[in-house]
């Protein structure tokens, strides 16, 4: 723990964070581009992109993302009498040091100031609102706040609002156009609905979009940790005194946006170079000190959360060359490399050096003390980063975007993958078969021992497959943070921190050994025909029995008995522990307490939905980025063959028209 805190330092002093007010991201209003700085166009038409589309500084009179061609065609047909403006905001998820919620809040204060802005100028503009993705979800809670008479611009100024896979798709008031979908928006329809715009609000969704159709209502687990990645803003600085969804949210949310991880080997060398000159720059050291640091920094803190340790094994499975498989060789390297003494060594000669150059030292003489102390300490730092500088710039380049949103990624998949494990194990068989195994055993009775132990490989089979997939005890501690008042997450978690309790790879091999011992008793003593018994032979087999069935009863103690306690959620890198409902299941479950609660979990249909879920392939990207739902250029919402971005193009030239 006190490097994890000196780390912590060391990440303050090189990266700032947003400032923080009552656990919300205090946004900064929009330095607003004007529409016409000389008149006013007809109608004002906001545009705001999805997830990565865009940025804070972006040009809003250049059109981007998939909403492009909406903005071309509504310029092609009526030119300066229809302004279009692309909203310029975070547009990020996770990735920044703010989750998916602080990104939205970002482009709803935006949007909200230019509507306002625009409409106290232009006193007869009329407006349309469209969005996609994030954008959308931004746009749709933008048309339920006009709807109900608290927006920034009154409803009948409103021609037209159009939302491209809504995370909030179901609100009432808004029309469905295209195929009808069996789910809603991830994000949760908005319950005040779109008031005096309804039949103003069209709403597009691609069935096989999660993002915007899911059937997360069947599934609270789901729901709640889809409800948690799409509403709650970070709470980032002390969180002592914050739920488990805000925890949970932070705790899931990187910090790659000062990050340059190609860069590195280069910003070493350079850094080395900079100390051998003759005269120093004290200002240049700083400067490139401190981009390492920067770059250090979410490594530092990616390695310390469970998301590098649970994911590595799926990343290195895939394809060489690709950008998962170049994460997991980053997180290998990374992992062989000393980050912490190298974010405490770049962090004393950002430091040192930024005090000279404070003191208004402009450089020193390489033969001074100051400039042997940073090039002794620029060389030790190059021997901590030998094995990640390593990799090749091109790998690091790929590996950067998958490493940004590792952590819910990963949440999201392990999660899932744990869920559908448990409900699918036989709970009540296993721990039948667990004690009655080692009685076999001890009675050398080979038949039985054989029986048993097949059927125990069999049970094991999906607990196996679990174990060897996800990490055990860091998802049972990120399940044990989701608030869910049902209690089928916290049965889940309770479970979870038995099983991570126990070697169950161990345990499966020793009931296959079990098996294999028995088989060969069993064949000892029933040979094939032309062949005699061989009892003594089968003595010996089942002689051999006795220690595994010792071992098989050391390790399946702890599932037969192992307490399930609440734990902190260490994987987090939090130091406090957070406040949920779990704190009301009774303390120190076993297992067999558990059992009946996890028949009824096997047999429930929000088991049955998960289970379908996943096996369509549900992608922890849907729930906030926009790489999930991309083909609405494909999708035809019309029997006139139309596909979605022209239907929307023409409903909304439609409107339009009307005005001018």
């Amino acid at each position: 723990m006190p490097a994890r805190r000196s780390r912590a330092r060391s990440v303050v002093a090189l990266v700032a964070c947003a400032t923080v007010t009552g656990g919300s991201v205090a946004v900064t209003a929009p330095a607003i581009a004007h529409a016409d700085p000389t008149s006013c166009a007809a109608t004002f038409n906001l545009l705001i992109p999805g997830t990565w589309e865009t940025s804070e500084n972006a040009d809003p009179h250049q059109p981007v993302g998939i909403l492009a061609p909406v903005a071309d065609a509504i310029t092609a047909a009526y030119g300066g009498r229809a302004q279009v403006y692309t909203l310029p905001y975070m547009a990020r998820a996770f990735d920044n040091g703010h989750t998916y919620a602080d990104s939205k809040i970002d482009a709803l204060t935006k949007a909200e100031a230019v509507l306002a802005d625009v409409a106290s100028r232009c006193k007869k503009t009329k407006f349309t609102i469209t969005g996609y993705s994030q954008g959308a979800d931004a746009a749709g809670d933008l048309a339920s706040q006009i709807g109900g008479d608290h927006g920034p611009v009154p409803a009948d100024r409103v021609l037209a609002v159009g939302l491209l896979a809504d995370p909030g798709a179901g609100t009432k008031g808004a029309a469905i156009v295209g195929p009808r979908t069996s789910g809603e928006g991830i994000a949760d329809p908005r319950p005040q609905g779109m008031g005096t715009l309804s039949g103003r609000v069209a709403s597009i969704c691609d069935p096989g979009d999660l993002y915007c159709s899911i059937r997360k209502g069947d599934n609270p687990l789901l729901g709640s940790l889809g409800s948690i990645l799409s509403k709650t803003p970070s709470a980032i600085g002390d969180t002592s005194n914050v739920g488990g969804n805000a925890q949970l949210a932070t705790a899931l949310t990187s910090d790659f946006s000062g990050a340059d991880l190609p860069a590195l080997g280069r910003n070493v060398a350079a850094l080395g170079q900079q100390l051998s000159e003759p005269n120093v720059n004290v200002g240049g050291v700083a400067a490139t000190a401190s981009s390492i640091g920067k770059t250090l920094a979410p490594m530092a803190d990616l390695l310390d959360s469970g998301a590098a340790h649970a994911a590595t094994k799926q990343l290195g499975a895939a394809p060489v060359g690709s950008p998962e498989y170049s994460a997991a060789e980053a997180l290998s390297n990374a992992g062989a490399s000393d980050l912490s003494a190298a974010l405490n060594t770049v962090t004393t000669i950002a430091d040192t050096a930024g005090k000279l150059a404070d003191s208004g030292t402009t450089t020193v003489a390489s033969t001074s003390v100051d400039a042997a102390q940073l090039s002794a300490a620029a060389t030790t730092l190059g021997g901590h980063l030998a094995p990640l500088t390593s990799v090749p710039a091109d790998a690091l380049q790929g590996a950067s975007t998958v490493l940004s949103v590792l952590k819910p990624a990963t949440v999201v998949d392990q999660v899932l993958n744990v869920a559908t494990g448990v409900t699918a194990l036989d709970v009540p068989g296993i721990l039948h078969n667990l004690t009655v195994l080692p009685q076999k055993v001890a009675a050398l009775d080979a038949h039985g021992a054989h029986q048993v132990a097949g059927e125990l490989n069999n049970q094991f089979a999906p607990l196996v497959k679990m174990a060897a997939a996800v990490d055990l005890r860091w998802v049972s501690q990120v399940l044990s943070v989701i608030p869910d008042p049902t209690g089928y997450t916290q049965i889940a978690a309770l479970v979870t921190s038995i099983l991570g309790g126990v070697d169950v790879i161990r345990l499966a091999t020793l009931v296959g050994q079990i098996q294999e011992i028995a088989w060969t008793a069993v064949e000892k003593l029933l040979p094939p025909p032309g062949q005699a018994p061989d009892p003594i032979g089968a003595g010996a087999a089942m002689a051999g029995l006795l220690p595994v069935g010792l071992d098989l009863a050391s390790v399946a103690v702890n599932m037969l008995s192992g307490k399930a306690t609440k734990t902190p959620p260490e994987l987090l890198g939090k130091t406090t522990t957070a406040a949920t409902g779990i704190g009301a299941q009774e303390p120190n479950l076993d297992l067999p307490a558990l059992t009946g609660s996890l028949t009824t979990m096997a047999q429930s249909r929000g088991a049955e939905d998960l289970t379908t879920l996943v096996g369509e392939g549900l992608q922890a990207a849907s729930f906030f980025t926009s790489g999930a739902h991309t083909n609405y250029n494909a999708l035809v919402v019309d029997n006139a063959g139309r596909n979605a971005i022209t239907w929307l193009s023409d409903w909304l030239n439609l409107q339009i028209g009307r005005s001018v």
